[in-house]
């Protein structure tokens, strides 16, 4: 049978139920659909192994930026970022009703450099070019030194030798902080951590385990150490503490996290150094490691962990003066 034009019946257009196509239950409160760039957020905080804290700043700079953009990420250009961190320095304010602190627009700023960063690496084919890449941080001043100078490490080093029974466990204590660790990683270190030239840390503040390698003078010092306890009669396994304590109600048990602050107290308070603690050693040795012309992103990353280090990025001499191990 043949149709012509004429033949064929008139359309009708029926107009459809909204909430019918959302198909919603009788009583059922229809919720908005998902935003697919919140999605690529949420694998974003997933595939990094952020610090509770971190991850909390990173989501909500993340969903106050989603709220302010309706365009995908292949849509936005540098001129976007630039008009979002004017939006952050002239109209967000605090809950006190103030505008907000240049380090408070850079933790935005630098969050979204962050994802971007991720997005360009994970997903080339959604978004080429990183928008963030000519957005400038705000400029703050630089806050007091927290490291120490050269002339009070050699304060330390005298102070220590004025102390009395504690003198060689406190000499290593101050050794293995020198390398950055943290004083909660000293607590649980076991002599067994210990392989004569590295230290192993299963559990760290990131979760993740490392290796640090110790200078050698470091390493002769540790040794010296555990040899003494061994001649004073003490019996040493693996799982023995790398550092005791000297106390008399601890004597001979794992140093702890006060023990190691009030020893570090003591050293400073014989070193005429105000708010010593172990954190100072930490700060000190990052602080000496950008001075070797180590990468400051490797060092904010890592802070400086050797075992997280890229130690591709270092010359054969800068590694070598840092850790002394080839």
């Amino acid at each position: 049978m043949n149709y012509s034009a004429d033949s064929l019946p008139e359309i009708k257009l029926i107009p459809l139920d909204c909430e019918a196509l959302h198909f919603t239950q009788p009583g059922e409160t229809r919720r908005p659909p998902t935003d697919i760039r919140w999605v690529k957020v949420l694998e974003f905080l997933r595939s990094n192994n952020l610090a509770p804290n971190s991850r909390k700043l990173y989501e909500r700079e993340l969903k106050r930026f989603l709220a302010w953009s309706e365009l995908h990420y292949h849509e936005l250009r540098p001129r976007h970022l630039a008009l979002y961190k004017e939006y952050l320095r002239d109209e967000i304010l605090t809950d006190a009703g103030k505008p907000l602190s240049k380090s408070s627009i850079n933790a935005g700023v630098a969050a979204l450099k962050s994802f971007f960063k991720w997005m360009c690496y994970t997903y080339p084919d959604i978004i080429a070019t990183n928008p963030t890449l000519g957005i400038k941080l705000e400029k703050v001043p630089l806050p007091p030194a927290q490291s120490l100078t050269p002339e009070q490490m050699e304060q330390v080093w005298s102070a220590l030798k004025l102390l009395g029974e504690t003198n060689q466990r406190d000499t290593a204590l101050v050794h293995i902080l020198s390398h950055g660790l943290r004083a909660g990683e000293v607590v649980q270190l076991n002599v067994g951590s210990f392989d004569g030239k590295l230290l192993f840390l299963p559990d760290t503040k990131t979760n993740e385990p490392r290796l640090v390698p110790l200078r050698k003078e470091s390493r002769d010092v540790l040794v010296e150490y555990l040899q003494l306890r061994e001649q004073q009669g003490e019996v040493l396994n693996s799982d023995s503490p790398l550092m005791i304590s000297h106390h008399a109600s601890y004597k001979g048990e794992r140093l702890s996290y006060h023990g190691i602050y009030f020893a570090v107290e003591k050293i400073g308070e014989i070193a005429h150094i105000e708010d010593l603690h172990p954190h100072s050693f930490r700060h000190t040795y990052a602080t000496d490691l950008l001075l070797l012309g180590v990468d400051p992103s490797h060092a904010r990353n890592s802070y400086l962990a050797p075992g997280n280090l890229n130690v591709n990025s270092l010359t054969k001499c800068q590694f070598s003066q840092a850790f002394n191990v080839l």
